[in-house]
C-alpha cells in the first residue's frame, strides 16, 4: 500500500515538466517508513528494487519515453541488476535516489542508482535494462530518436559515451552473470 502512495505522489509531481538530458541525474526522495523496516530496524533488503523501480519510472517520466510507453507499445525489461550494500538505512531517515544512465549499447542500456542520506552513499546498484517494441529489441539512441519525432523536436545523434574503466569492469560483471545463469541453468 505504501508503494501505490509512494507511485501516485511521483505521478503527481509530474517528473516530465522539465525534460532532462540523456545523461543528467534523476533524483527522487522518499523517506524511510516503519513499513519498510525489517526486525534489525533498518530499511530491509527487499524494499531497495522497489525503490529502484520508482526511480527508473520517474527518469522514463523526465527522458519524455511515457507516451511511448503509453502509445506505442514500448516495454521496458530489468534484464539484470547488482545491488552493494555499504551502510544501514534507519528508519525515518530521509532518503535521496539518485538514477542516471551511465552507458548504452544496441542492446541495452546501464544505470547506477545511489541511495544517500544526509550526502553520504549507504547503497549502489547498477542495472541492465533492455527495451523493446513489438517483441524486438530496441536501443536507447533508436528510442531517443522516436522520443524526439513524437515531439515534434530536431532530429539528433546520440552517440554512446566513452566507457570509464568502472563502467566497463559493471558491464563485464552483468555479461558474466548472465553467462552463468544460461550455462547453470535447471533443466525443467
Amino acid at each position: 500500500m505504501i508503494n501505490r502512495l509512494r507511485n501516485w505522489r511521483l505521478f503527481l509531481s509530474r517528473p516530465w515538466r522539465k525534460p532532462k538530458k540523456l545523461t543528467d541525474v534523476s533524483v527522487t526522495n522518499f523517506r524511510v517508513t516503519v513499513f519498510d523496516i525489517d526486525v534489525n530496524l533498518h530499511l530491509t533488503n527487499t524494499q531497495y528494487p522497489k525503490f529502484l523501480d520508482i526511480g527508473r519510472f520517474r527518469w522514463f517520466f523526465e527522458m519524455g519515453l511515457v507516451p511511448l510507453i503509453l502509445r506505442r507499445g514500448l516495454r521496458t525489461v530489468l534484464s539484470s541488476q547488482t545491488v552493494t550494500f555499504i551502510r544501514e538505512i534507519k528508519p525515518f531517515s530521509k532518503v535521496r535516489l539518485e538514477s542516471r544512465v551511465l552507458y548504452w549499447d544496441r542492446k541495452y542500456f546501464y544505470m547506477e542508482h545511489r541511495f544517500l542520506v544526509n550526502g553520504q552513499l549507504h547503497c549502489k546498484a547498477f542495472a541492465r535494462i533492455a527495451l523493446l517494441q513489438n517483441g524486438r529489441l530496441k536501443s536507447l539512441d533508436n528510442v531517443m530518436q522516436q522520443r524526439d519525432k513524437f515531439f515534434k523536436r530536431p532530429e539528433r545523434e546520440y552517440p554512446t559515451p566513452d566507457l570509464a574503466p568502472e563502467i566497463t569492469a559493471k558491464t563485464e560483471l552483468l555479461s558474466l552473470m548472465k553467462q552463468a545463469e544460461e550455462k547453470y541453468q535447471m533443466p525443467s
